[in-house]
């Protein structure tokens, strides 16, 4: 799992998505982050308490209608618990769109899919470049063209 690719297909399905609200958002990226901490590893059991705490959505009602739409529409796999205070189990949909190679030298060795958008192909969101650059870095000197290719 990488985790970098992942954020990247998530905001590429997000741009597309015009039904996604600042609530769904923040409960999604909550549910990564929590997917995260266990190690990528599904399905994961999550409180509704611990969620809306996160994401900060204060109201049940909203909390509910959300985590059922990130489901119906395809970001996460859920089951609600049956008992109150029993966890509801989730599943991340993975959006590192990858295909895994032939190899046996670890799980999560993957390669990127070549048939997919080009770097060039990028929203027209990000399009505009506002920061001064010397010689291909940032005013930070960080590299642009960076290679998440690679395991950490």
């Amino acid at each position: 799992m990488n985790y970098i690719r992942h954020l990247n297909g998530f905001f590429q399905h997000l741009e597309q998505d015009e039904r996604m609200t600042a609530y769904h958002i923040s409960l999604y990226l909550s549910c990564f982050q929590l997917w995260n901490l266990n190690r990528f590893k599904n399905p994961f059991s999550i409180s509704r308490t611990e969620m809306m705490r996160l994401s900060r959505i204060g109201s049940v009602n909203t909390y509910a209608r959300c985590i059922k739409q990130l489901h119906d529409w395809g970001y996460v796999e859920y089951s609600p618990a049956a008992n109150l205070h029993s966890g509801s189990i989730i599943s991340c949909i993975r959006f590192d769109i990858c295909v895994e190679t032939t190899s046996d030298t670890a799980s999560d060795t993957l390669l990127p899919n070549t048939t997919n958008k080009s770097k060039e192909s990028k929203s027209g969101i990000f399009k505009k470049e506002t920061k001064k650059k010397l010689n291909g870095k940032n005013r930070l000197h960080a590299s642009i063209d960076k290679d998440y290719s690679e395991p950490l």
